[in-house]
């Protein structure tokens, strides 16, 4: 990088002085060019130590995140950087125009290695199209297909943090599954009661815990419960209501040894803005606990491993970013600050 610098001061100079313009200038591009490279592999060879990854929607709007919006499956990209935000990186960008796709909540495995996504071929239609599972490798680039099934799309992933159960939605058609391969036997979650519809599930052991919503047209009056599914080994399924119908209850975390559950949700409101409740399982009796409170939005909550912080999105700063929470101390530490991306659906 010295040598490279060094040949592109010398140029400057000889252009400065009108000597052979037309060839510094385009000496100057070539370096250029070759300096953006080193970089790029300077890059790669860095290896992350506790990643977060994330998507990314560039910012050109008012509530670009909010499936409301038309093209809201276009533009989505997938990021990662450091638990404390630093090493910020693009991994994967969905193109631009005819042949734009989009690239849906990225989980990343407990090593570091490998990162977890969908990716829909068409960003037009998104979820009406087809989507399939993908493992890209963090260092390499390298990434192979995962999960797919022909004319069907595969969203919402999500990776239990022992690696060991992959959770998604599954689409085709009209048919509408959430799939957790508990046991590495892919149980599909009918939804109960009939008629409602499932999806952002994620596994902790034998446990499921997801979102179950009533049919509605418009996303400012869903209704949605959390539930919580466990399996036996015969595979009989035994549910629990951890939230109520009332409100709109959704995107729902559960640490790695089961024993506590995170959710956003409007109850806190009264209906309005959401805020992040936590319930601890393993106390008999015990009722939601409100961990976040701000005038704005927090969601999308995810444990870290050890189960003592949780990552969460929020537009409390006027522009959607991620943050972090120490569960016991309650302090909150901001990771992303760019307004020219909304920043959602962080995972660790």
């Amino acid at each position: 990088m010295d040598f490279l610098r060094k040949i592109n001061a010398a140029i400057t100079a000889m252009s400065s002085e009108k000597l052979v313009p037309r060839f510094c200038r385009t000496i100057t591009v070539v370096i250029g060019f070759l300096s953006m490279l080193a970089s790029v592999s300077m890059a790669a060879e860095y290896r992350y130590t506790n990643p977060v990854v994330f998507q990314r929607f560039e910012n050109t709007g008012t509530n670009i995140a909010t499936p409301d919006v038309p093209g809201f499956y276009g533009g989505a990209s997938i990021w990662v950087m450091e638990s404390d935000g630093s090493r910020l990186s693009m991994l994967r960008h969905p193109g631009r125009g005819p042949s734009a796709k989009h690239l849906d909540h990225p989980s990343v495995t407990s090593d570091g290695q490998f990162v977890i996504y969908a990716e829909f071929d068409s960003a037009e239609i998104g979820t009406r199209g087809i989507g399939r599972l993908y493992q890209e490798d963090l260092q390499s680039g390298e990434r192979t297909v995962l999960r797919e099934k022909p004319g069907c799309s595969l969203h919402h992933a999500a990776l239990s943090l022992d690696d060991e159960v992959l959770t998604y939605s599954q689409d085709c058609s009209t048919e509408h599954l959430l799939v957790t391969e508990i046991g590495n036997m892919g149980r599909v979650i009918e939804p109960v009661p009939a008629g409602t519809r499932v999806s952002n599930g994620l596994s902790a052991g034998n446990s499921v815990v997801y979102q179950n919503e009533k049919p509605n047209d418009q996303q400012s009056n869903r209704t949605i419960a959390i539930i919580l599914t466990e399996f036996d080994n015969q595979g009989d399924r035994i549910d629990r209501n951890i939230s109520s119908w009332e409100f709109r209850n959704r995107r729902a975390a559960i640490s790695q040894d089961g024993g506590v559950v995170a959710w956003q949700t409007n109850s806190t409101t009264g209906g309005g803005k959401d805020d992040i409740l936590l319930l601890d399982l393993t106390t008999p009796g015990a009722v939601p606990q409100r961990i976040t409170q701000s005038p704005a939005n927090d969601g999308h909550p995810f444990f870290s491993r050890d189960g003592k912080l949780l990552l969460f999105e929020s537009d409390r700063t006027g522009n959607w970013e991620i943050f972090k929470l120490h569960i016991l101390s309650g302090t909150i530490t901001q990771l992303t600050d760019d307004s020219n991306y909304v920043s959602t659906r962080p995972r660790w």
